[in-house]
């Protein structure tokens, strides 16, 4: 599921599972159009645990940001690995999505 790890007025951090697929998106979508139904502007998606990415959920990451930019928001993808970080800037959302690649553990050995 998806969870929140910070929220700050109209700001949200939340982690995406570690598969986001057919089973799991109509859930995270849910929750993620319910938190932009409830003020949400600026939404960061934690990729660290995120492993798997399928169309489902790259068709519900695109409704996001499309929400998220009609209400003069953003959507920021974090911490998304090299893997997932490729098939997002063929896919072209780069141009559209803050997209910051890295893992959890490469940025805890930066610090």
């Amino acid at each position: 599921m998806l969870r929140v790890t910070e929220r700050a007025g109209d700001r949200v951090v939340a982690e995406l599972p570690e598969d986001v697929d057919l089973h799991s998106t109509p859930g995270l979508r849910a929750l993620g159009d319910r938190m932009i139904d409830e003020g949400c502007r600026h939404l960061t998606l934690d990729c660290s645990r995120t492993l798997y990415l399928d169309s489902t959920g790259i068709s519900a990451i695109v409704a996001w940001y499309q929400r998220l930019d009609a209400a003069d928001g953003s959507l920021t993808l974090s911490q998304v690995n090299e893997h997932l970080y490729s098939l997002l800037t063929r896919l072209g959302l780069h141009t559209a999505i803050t997209i910051t690649p890295g893992t959890a553990a490469s940025d805890k050995q930066g610090s």
